[in-house]
């Protein structure tokens, strides 16, 4: 059996015909579990007994093939008129100025889609964080959600304190309270940001 922390894997999801193949290549259809690398299993979840791997396959859908990031949006697609042309956020690395050590701190933004079995997460500039969290334009919001977080970027790398009082908060201590905060809402923000001290300078 396999182990994965609660914030590692979405359990108790219903696959939809066509939609996964198992090991002996027969159509799979019932309940299934995605795991934070993107691989998933039949069954509600890693302690619900025997689960084997399931394979993704292609789902044709008014003549056009879809994966299973797909499958979402045609849905989707039917309910509500949208943009033909729907744009998804791209990625970008943040350079933080000199304003922005003295202040110690950068906001950063990120995406993740809603829906698949690949959790492709990625941080995105501030403009396409606020297109996506207003819903302007064609902004992919079927798809993907997004979220900003505080990232301390001066500072010692702990916490530093003076007879139980804390004088100075460190780098790794403050980023990782932060990371902890978003996974719930936000899972595989942790596993995607895995260097605490990303940008610091010490002082």
């Amino acid at each position: 059996m396999k182990y994965f922390p609660k914030s590692r894997v979405i359990t108790n999801q219903k696959s939809v015909p066509g939609q996964f193949v198992s090991a002996d290549g027969q159509e799979y259809n019932g309940p299934y579990y995605t795991t934070f690398t993107g691989e998933s299993f039949t069954g509600i979840s890693p302690t619900s007994g025997s689960s084997y791997p399931l394979t993704e396959t292609s789902i044709t859908q008014d003549g056009l093939t879809l994966g299973i990031d797909g499958i979402a949006q045609a849905e989707y697609n039917k309910l509500v008129p949208i943009p033909v042309n729907l744009v998804n956020p791209t990625p970008y690395t943040p350079r933080p100025t000199e304003a922005d050590y003295a202040a110690g701190k950068i906001t950063r933004y990120f995406a993740r889609q809603r829906n698949g079995t690949t959790f492709r997460l990625m941080e995105i500039d501030k403009s396409t964080y606020e297109a996506f969290t207003n819903g302007r334009g064609e902004a992919n919001t079927a798809l993907w959600k997004v979220v900003s977080l505080f990232w301390q970027i001066t500072g010692p790398l702990h916490n530093e304190r003076v007879n139980g009082i804390q004088t100075r908060a460190g780098v790794i201590d403050t980023n990782q309270r932060i990371l902890d905060k978003t996974e719930p809402n936000f899972i595989g923000i942790k596993q995607y940001l895995t260097d605490l001290t990303q940008f610091r300078r010490p002082f």
